[in-house]
């Protein structure tokens, strides 16, 4: 073994003694200037992600967690209503508790990566140049992951409707199938229409959607508010539970105007000649979101009354962003990437109501 380590010092010797006088032979980037382009590519996704402020967030409970492929949970429905006793001396009536349904979500994964050949890097990209590069990279890189879960995050909605379902929805993961595959936990869309109603675990049939014609007017949106909380503050028991609404989620644009004069017009009725006392003033806060696309534009686009940050309407931040910046040995190039998991997890298809947009 002695032997092995001198020939090999040796021979290491003997190859740095062929460099010319007064040079050293070109290893690469050295290690601590790879650890700070990371530290700086870091710093600059972040800066960019908070650039613009996102809607996701506003909109679903964001939770953080830190293992597995994908999460599944099964509801407990309880034990009923109570029992009223009508003699002294009744005795308790015990029941099991029953299983509702069973929710599925997989944390989706995301990844950028760029390559820069040896020679680029150590011929012609000069070591402070260099750095700028991978600061402006992971710039757009930052960008781009707020845009990934803002689009995400709007397919729940976008996508709500469509009775093929969307893969937002399907929460197969290793080791769990989705039983619904690319529709909600009961194997419906998210929003369905009176022609096409759910059915809870106490045989109650419900509906969230109204009319793809529907458009956003004070009487549609009272109808809208109506249905979501007075129709459909029913738990999967059938039984009477408060369902509130304090947002109104339109697009950008005309649909905004249009809410704010409904919501925000402190005098009179909006859109109206009478001066009754406007009854919707400021009865939900409206939020305008870029990433809302379902619906024809100029005709029916859809809006949806809802429950904000609710805990059945969760965000799971799977994993942050990891950004790597190494060498390949293979072909000598230098590389680096971005990659990262999150996912939506629905547990309830009451917290959002949705009118207009598309007729599924």
């Amino acid at each position: 073994m002695k032997s092995i380590l001198q020939m090999f010092k040796w021979a290491l010797g003997a190859l740095f003694s062929l460099a010319p006088k007064g040079c050293s032979l070109n290893v690469g980037i050295p290690g601590d200037m790879i650890t700070l382009y990371v530290k700086d590519m870091y710093k600059a996704a972040l800066e960019a992600y908070k650039e613009e402020e996102t809607k996701f967030n506003q909109i679903f409970k964001v939770e953080s967690v830190t293992e597995g492929g994908g999460d599944k949970e099964d509801q407990l429905l309880g034990l009923g209503s109570l029992k009223r006793h009508t003699v002294i001396g009744e005795q308790v009536d015990f029941k099991s508790p029953v299983q509702g349904w069973a929710f599925y979500t997989k944390y989706q994964m995301y990844s950028d990566g760029l390559i820069l050949a040896k020679e680029t890097v150590e011929d012609v990209v000069k070591r402070g140049a260099l750095g700028n590069i991978m600061k402006g990279l992971s710039g757009t890189w930052g960008r781009s992951i707020r845009i990934e879960k803002e689009t995400l995050g709007a397919a729940v909605f976008n996508d709500g409707g469509d009775l093929a379902g969307n893969f937002v929805f399907n929460g197969t993961h290793p080791g769990q199938t989705d039983p619904s595959g690319d529709l909600l936990y009961d194997s419906e869309p998210l929003f369905n229409l009176s022609g096409n109603t759910r059915t809870t675990k106490g045989g109650g049939t419900y509906y969230n959607a109204l009319s793809a014609s529907l458009t956003l007017t004070p009487a549609d949106f009272e109808s809208l508010y109506n249905l979501h909380t007075a129709t459909n503050n029913r738990d999967e028991r059938d039984r009477i539970v408060r369902n509130p609404a304090d947002t109104l989620l339109v697009r950008c644009g005309a649909e905004a105007f249009k809410a704010d004069r409904i919501i925000n017009s402190g005098v009179g009725m909006p859109n109206s000649q009478l001066n009754d006392k406007n009854p919707y003033y400021k009865i939900v806060s409206v939020i305008d979101w870029d990433y809302l696309t379902d619906g024809t534009v100029d005709v029916n686009p859809a809006y949806y009354v809802g429950k904000r940050q609710h805990p059945d309407f969760v965000w799971r931040e799977r994993q942050a962003p990891e950004i790597r910046f190494f060498r390949d040995e293979e072909d000598l190039s230098y590389k680096a990437s971005v990659n990262v998991r999150f996912a939506p997890f629905i547990k309830n298809f009451r917290i959002w109501s949705r009118a207009g947009g598309t007729s599924a």
